[in-house]
């Protein structure tokens, strides 16, 4: 499947929400580059043999030169050679875009056949919301090219059109999900008003070169640029990509080439009058905290008070699978102050945000809002004087000599806990009289933990069956309780359910029967449930062999290939314990168990131990990550690592029928 990146997104594409067949305007010529006959019998990429498809030639022309007239607008045009059955995918084709900001004004594709035959799109295409965040939908306008084959080559234009008098900061995304032959980019600015355009580059190739021209456009061709390889545990695509961004300099806002900290001066003044206007209610503030907290409470526990208070905030960032009838039927009024989230009962996560620090200042603490790069999206490098990298905000409250980074915003975590693609972070802390460079603490294994406990009674016939529990904490429930927010209840025991079955052998069956605390955002997310594993032994009438962990480690399929092209990237340290009891068979008896391992490499760690109980065997197990980032040339012996671990977990157990050896 081709996605085609758009240059103005910063948010993750999640699962759609609603989807429309929309037809759509296609131009009545379309200047289709001729095919020579060597790309139309071309077998393979040269230059990286084996590869399903390649970007042959692609153009991609950005206009802001009459915004005021009709927008600005965005034409790209690709031609992609197929190669192979997976290749095909490449004739899906997916347009992201701002539904508030844009519109994809007119598409048209065609495909040519290994014989030379033209087959013209003439199909429709499907619209479907897949984001809602902040007053803004992001939609995907897909379509698929008729008749792709291996051996074809398909091409495709689109437009995208921008509104009127509005100025988009537009991106060339030079790295693309395959190889690039050849590429030409065009960007020709606004020519008018008070902005000031502005660009800059990320990771190009030596020989990529931007020409600014006597129109004052700027241009710039590059070839042979290596597609994107799609790796399990892989960093966001962002900081990792070759791009250029075009953005505009605001008149009162400092040149973004000014190497002092007058860039962030500027925006943490701005940021900081947005979050004084929206607090200035001194006196409903101080009242509300009178309800809340006493004079004999620590100061963290005042804070841990003023959190769960705010927690009782409807908050609406976090109901984007909400229909907008559904909002509009409620006639929910904005927000202008936090007089009106207290009194409402309702806020964004930025209002929320916004009301803590000014229930925790009207508490007699220090306490501010920051601007951080979320790290599942971007990176903050200060000196690049990019604000479009601060995507989301939290808040700094110092309490006499300790610092605390919450975000109550983010609605499931607890006091104390970032999600974690806001932990290990930087940003600015805003203040009247300028930016703080900022970062957020780094999470430990600790922060997230998976407990699990069975207790399992092993049949003659190798069928394992019992109740297992387990406990989510820190980031681990968060991250859960997070993606599962659109679910009801019964949605939530279907998707826990799947999620539990995959840790265990296929044919396995699992039936949630509890679920507590889930609301509790500062208790373990708690799961009961009962199991049955249909074929865990095997052996004859006098030997059972079983392996000593049930559970399959779920990062082993990332490690299967000998090769790595990208850094390896968690999502965060984590531990997993596992706490395990095996009632034998009637007669049967443990009588051969494996020794007891323990690899600790700082970064990673594992032990498992069996002991003998008077009906079976007790296993004890703990896997222990202690990093983030990890470059690839730690691949091999973290794929090492994660190798032993499954030839550990997979030792063998024996049980013997006592009765059978007694008789012989």
């Amino acid at each position: 499947m081709n996605r085609t990146k758009a240059g103005i997104f910063a948010v993750a594409i999640v699962g759609a929400f609603c989807l429309a067949v929309v037809a759509l305007p296609t131009r009545a010529t379309v200047g289709w580059l001729p095919v020579s006959p060597e790309d139309l019998t071309l077998k393979d990429n040269p230059k990286q043999p084996g590869a399903n498809a390649m970007i042959l030639y692609r153009e991609d022309v950005v206009n802001a030169a009459h915004v005021h007239v009709g927008g600005d607008t965005v034409e790209e045009y690709m031609r992609i050679k197929i190669f192979t059955q997976e290749g095909t995918k490449e004739g899906h084709v997916e347009i992201p875009f701002v539904k508030e900001n844009e519109n994809v004004s007119y598409i048209a594709g065609r495909t040519i056949r290994p014989d030379g035959t033209i087959v013209n799109f003439d199909g429709q295409a499907q619209e479907t919301t897949v984001l809602k965040q902040s007053g803004l939908r992001v939609l995907v306008k897909s379509f698929t090219l008729p008749d792709v084959q291996p051996g074809c080559i398909i091409e495709y234009r689109y437009q995208l059109e921008g509104r009127p008098d509005y100025v988009i900061d537009r991106q060339w995304e030079v790295t693309q999900p395959i190889y690039t032959r050849e590429a030409h980019f065009t960007y020709i600015p606004l020519d008018q008003g008070s902005l000031t355009p502005m660009h800059r580059a990320h990771l190009l190739p030596a020989d990529a070169e931007l020409k600014p021209q006597p129109d004052g456009s700027y241009t710039m061709v590059v070839h042979d640029i290596p597609g994107l390889v799609e790796e399990d545990l892989m960093p966001p695509e962002k900081p990792i990509e070759a791009r250029v961004s075009f953005y505009y300099q605001q008149p009162d806002a400092p040149m973004a080439t000014d190497p002092s900290n007058k860039y962030w001066d500027h925006y943490a003044k701005k940021w900081d009058g947005d979050l004084e206007h929206f607090i200035d209610k001194k006196s409903e503030l101080s009242q509300e905290v009178s309800k809340i907290v006493t004079a004999a409470d620590s100061p963290e526990a005042k804070l841990r008070k003023i959190y769960a208070r705010v927690e009782q905030i409807r908050n609406l960032s976090m109901e984007d699978y909400r229909t907008e009838k559904e909002l509009k039927d409620e006639q929910l009024k904005p927000n202008n102050n936090v007089t009106d989230v207290l009194s409402r009962r309702y806020g964004t996560e930025r209002q929320i945000n916004y009301l803590f620090v000014g229930l925790a200042r009207a508490a007699g603490f220090e306490a501010t809002e920051a601007y951080v790069a979320p790290r599942n999206l971007d990176l903050f490098i200060p000196a690049s004087n990019d604000v479009s990298e601060l995507q989301t905000d939290i808040v700094w409250v110092r309490a006499g000599s300790q610092e605390y980074y919450l975000d109550p915003g983010a609605r499931y975590y607890g006091f104390g806990q970032l999600p974690w693609y806001e932990t290990e972070v930087g940003g600015i802390r805003v203040d009247k009289k300028g930016a703080t460079i900022v970062n957020t603490p780094s999470p430990a294994a600790a922060d997230a933990t998976m407990e699990r406990k069975a207790d399992l009674k092993v049949s003659d016939d190798g069928s394992v069956s019992g109740t297992l529990s387990i406990d989510f904490t820190g980031q681990r429930a968060g991250q859960l309780r997070e993606e599962m927010r659109k679910a009801d209840e019964t949605g939530r025991k279907n998707d826990l359910e799947e999620q539990i079955k995959r840790w265990l052998p296929v044919g396995s069956t699992i039936e949630v029967t509890k679920i507590d605390n889930w609301d509790d955002i500062e208790q373990p997310v708690h799961i009961e449930t009962t199991v049955k594993i249909a074929s865990l032994a095997s052996g004859n009438v006098r030997h059972l062999l079983m392996p000593l962990e049930i559970f399959q480690e779920a990062q082993a399929s990332a490690f299967l290939t000998a090769t790595r092209v990208n850094p390896i990237y968690f999502h965060y340290p984590y531990q997993e314990i596992d706490d395990l009891k095996l009632h034998s068979p009637d007669g049967y008896k443990a009588e051969a168990l494996p020794d007891a391992q323990k690899v600790n490499l700082g970064a990673v760690s594992y032990e498992i131990s069996a002991t003998q109980l008077a009906d079976g065997v007790g296993v004890k197990r703990q896997l222990t990550l202690n990093g983030i980032l990890f470059g690839k040339e730690s691949y091999p012996a973290l794929r090492a690592f994660f190798g032993m671990v499954k030839t550990k977990d997979n030792a063998q157990m024996v049980l013997d029928d006592v009765r059978t050896a007694k008789n012989n």
